[in-house]
């Protein structure tokens, strides 16, 4: 029974990790945020001129672009970082296919559903 419950235990603490990690990097965006509405703020009080977008707005503003910022390509697709290491793009440029919408609708599917 003690081999079970090592099992459980190991895997707990290891999961532990992770959803700590995730907290402190949540905990970390939250405190960068709240800088920069705080920014944002000072610079419309300080201002009399008319802004494009008015102060309840910024709060919206900051926050979906936040909700949003993993959809930055940040990392390159892995599959054509391998074809281009192993020489296989040469078959990719000449299919019969527009090479940029075929590449652009697998970036789209590598960030609605990523694989790491």
């Amino acid at each position: 029974m003690t081999g079970y419950w090592a099992t459980v235990s190991a895997r707990f603490r290891t999961l532990l990790q992770y959803r700590s990690a995730a907290l402190a990097g949540t905990m970390t965006q939250l405190f960068w945020e709240i800088i920069r509405v705080m920014v944002f703020t000072a610079f419309f009080r300080s201002t009399i001129t008319a802004q494009p977008m008015t102060l309840e707005d910024v709060p919206t503003y900051i926050w979906i672009s936040q909700a949003l910022f993993v959809w930055f390509p940040w990392g390159p697709d892995r599959d054509v970082h391998t074809l281009i290491r192993s020489g296989a793009i040469s078959f990719e440029l000449v299919r019969p296919v527009d090479l940029y919408t075929y590449w652009f609708s697998r970036a789209i599917a590598l960030r609605t559903a990523p694989n790491r």
